[in-house]
């Protein structure tokens, strides 16, 4: 008899938990019948430019399966839903335009069909220096009642990079490229963010220069912004910044280089400390010294193996900002934009924005133009005809 209770208590027990992690629908959203967008949070997709690209993941529902047919209406593209949407979130994407979509403006459900995939075709998109394309799309009508609250999402376009990449030396003791003459002797800035992408195939020798600002003769060693990977005392794949007269070793427990792996480096000093960033992740900060860097000219090393997207501003780039632009080009003519050195073989005309293959010099794509000499030993290396892509592939 006993037992028996207990197994009746369980049961109890197990039928409770079960209806309290239950949902009903039409509990939920308090309507007999309704249709919403069943896809959780915004749609994010890579693609590559001039390829044509079939989006998947969109999904609408009726919150209960219906003996009838039922039809719905969706709209895409809205500016007024993206504005919306940017002002709430801090966003700000562009409006995908349409000669780039296809996406069907009618959804149907067949009796007992309770969800319905529909599919975005992507067609040739070219991506705006201008910032991210999204495209908004909503429920706005049919048979049945849109549920408010849960009409519309977000498909956010990420840009698919692929590029070539410039091969400086394999053996760590290429020729660097620089200029000492770039800025006037008096230029300074209160803040500075310095970028670099780098790929070595290994980590067994010291003193290996990635890029940093040009000192002149009797210019201060408070200005100096020297980056490598190894000193006497840190590991070969352990990353350093030199500056202030003083260094910021990166622990290895925090970041260890890998040989054959792309790193996004960033470096940043915001009128009082510096911060050191790897694929938009904080790995070290600490305050060397305040008040304005003097910036002369700027160099990048010749121990570099394959390196690109350099880039330095007059602003310390916020975390945010950092981390999302990891693996993307940034607007060339950003105002806050000093250097921007794709190294990806081409030349981009400052007044037009045409871009063109041009192997010949380091070409600068900010409004600075202070293009770098290229040393004869150096090459746009395509990766084998495949294009280095970004975000890298697992």
């Amino acid at each position: 008899m006993k037992k028996n209770i207990c197994w009746m208590i369980l049961l109890f027990l197990a039928s409770s938990c079960q209806n309290e992690l239950y949902k009903n629908p039409l509990d939920e959203f308090q309507s007999e019948q309704g249709v919403y967008i069943a896809t959780k949070g915004i749609l994010q997709s890579f693609v590559e430019e001039d390829k044509d690209t079939k989006i998947d993941g969109l999904q609408v529902a009726l919150a209960v399966q219906d003996t009838r047919e039922v039809n719905v209406t969706l709209e895409a593209g809205s500016e007024e839903q993206l504005k919306a949407y940017n002002a709430k979130n801090g966003t700000n994407y562009i409006v995908l335009p349409k000669e780039m979509y296809e996406i069907s403006q009618n959804v149907t459900f067949m009796p007992r069909y309770a969800m319905v995939d529909v599919p975005i075709t992507l067609k040739n998109v070219k991506f705006s220096m201008e910032g991210n394309y999204a495209l908004p799309v909503r429920i706005t009508g049919g048979d049945v009642n849109v549920i408010k609250g849960q009409e519309e999402t977000l498909l956010v376009l990420e840009q698919r990079v692929n590029t070539k990449a410039l091969r400086i030396s394999t053996d760590g003791r290429g020729s660097g490229s620089e200029d000492n003459t770039m800025f006037p002797s008096d230029f300074k800035v209160d803040q500075w963010t310095m970028e670099v992408m780098v790929n070595r195939s290994s980590y067994r020798s010291n003193n290996r220069s990635i890029c940093g600002t040009k000192l002149v003769a009797n210019a201060s060693t408070l200005d100096e912004i020297y980056v490598r990977f190894g000193d006497v005392t840190i590991n070969p794949n352990q990353l350093q910044i030199k500056t202030g007269s003083s260094q910021i070793d990166i622990p290895a427990d925090k970041f260890s280089a890998q040989p054959d792996t792309w790193y996004m480096l960033a470096f940043v000093y915001d009128g009082q400390k510096n911060s050191v960033y790897v694929n938009g992740a904080l790995v070290a900060e600490r305050e060397i010294r305040t008040g304005p860097y003097g910036l002369i000219g700027f160099w990048i090393g010749g121990s570099n193996e394959l390196i690109r997207e350099v880039r330095f501003w007059k602003t310390a780039r916020t975390p945010q900002e950092i981390a999302s632009n990891v693996w993307k080009m940034v607007n060339p003519d950003d105002e806050n934009l000093l250097l921007y050195y794709p190294l990806n073989g081409k030349k981009r005309d400052r007044e037009t924005g045409e871009v063109v293959e041009d192997d010949t010099k380091l070409w600068d794509w900010s409004k600075s133009g202070k293009d770098l000499p290229k040393h004869s030993t150096y090459t746009f290396d395509d990766n084998g005809g495949n294009g280095f892509i970004f975000p890298p592939q697992e």
